[in-house]
């Protein structure tokens, strides 16, 4: 009797291990893919589109800032309904182009709606630096002697983008379990580290004076995950900002796309979630563990 009184009273201390284990567990170890880890980023996943106006104008973007070579870019933009009455053409030519590489052209159509599209792939050795995509209204010679002049001029539009190439950066948490940390950007980039009690990852990044830096920096989930904000020097980055965009969010990274005028300025990305330094589920398991060994004690002082 006393040892079955004894068996039972190990046997709930387990059961009540184990159900902490499970309660200290976080959400998204419970329910598997869904929970606090994959918690919906607030920034917005494209840069507004710039539509043309009606006085006979067209306009190109890029879908993002910055490209690794190899990269595909996607090129969109509009063409107004008067400047395609006038020009009588809905072929556009784009051109990206950089000052140390051939140009590389593709044509698109202008849809009903004024949009056009088209993909260009950057070659796997495209240089890192500045590159402009042009896009050129195609009008026949026939057409084109009819035009006037400020509307010759309205025939074409340019944007920039950068290229640079993605470089790897380990950072340790304070358990010594190491991350990779995955950056590109145009500027240069140093003293990348992992915050472990503030939640956040950060880095100094830095460039010459008036131009504009761009970044792209990719954050594990299983170092830092849940709700993610952006901060420049201090200052979070609204949500609603054109100067910060999510790239990718996927079951085990996010990839931000991150902008600001160049000087020397710190860069971090904050979460809710963060490798935990001595999980409770750990303790909890110790505890369940020492339980286990306490009832086998138990059974060999009674010979079983």
């Amino acid at each position: 009797m006393q040892y079955k009184t004894a068996s039972a009273a190990v046997l709930l201390a387990l059961g009540l291990a184990f159900a902490a284990v499970f309660a200290a567990m976080p959400a998204y170890a419970q329910t598997g893919a869904s929970g606090s880890a994959n918690a919906q980023i607030a920034y917005r996943t494209s840069y507004p589109e710039a539509s043309a106006s009606s006085d006979g104008s067209m306009t190109v973007q890029t879908e993002h800032r910055l490209y690794r070579p190899g990269e595909t870019v996607r090129v969109t933009g509009t063409v107004s309904e008067e400047m395609r009455q006038e020009a009588q053409s809905d072929t556009v030519t784009v051109t990206l182009a950089s000052a140390g590489s051939a140009a590389v052209e593709e044509e698109a159509t202008v849809g009903s709606d004024g949009r056009y599209s088209v993909q260009v792939s950057l070659p796997g050795n495209a240089e890192e630096g500045d590159y402009s995509a042009g896009a050129k209204l195609e009008v026949s010679a026939s057409v084109l002697g009819l035009l006037e002049a400020d509307v010759i001029a309205r025939l074409e539009s340019s944007t920039s983008f950068v290229v640079a190439a993605e470089s790897s950066h380990e950072v340790t948490a304070d358990t010594g379990e190491q991350f990779e940390v995955e950056i590109a950007s145009n500027s240069t980039v140093s003293a990348v580290e992992l915050q472990q009690e503030q939640k956040m990852v950060r880095f100094m990044v830095e460039g010459e004076d008036g131009t504009t830096g761009t970044t792209q920096v990719t954050v594990p989930k299983a170092m830092l995950s849940g709700e993610m904000l952006v901060m420049i020097d201090g200052e979070v980055m609204a949500t609603d900002s054109e100067d910060v965009i999510v790239t990718s969010n996927t079951s085990t990274e996010t990839t931000f796309e991150i902008s600001y005028g160049h000087s020397e300025h710190e860069v971090a990305v904050t979460g809710t979630n963060v490798v935990p330094e001595f999980p409770a589920s750990v303790i909890a398991m110790a505890a369940a563990l020492g339980g286990v060994s306490a009832l086998a004690a138990f059974r060999r002082r009674l010979g079983l």
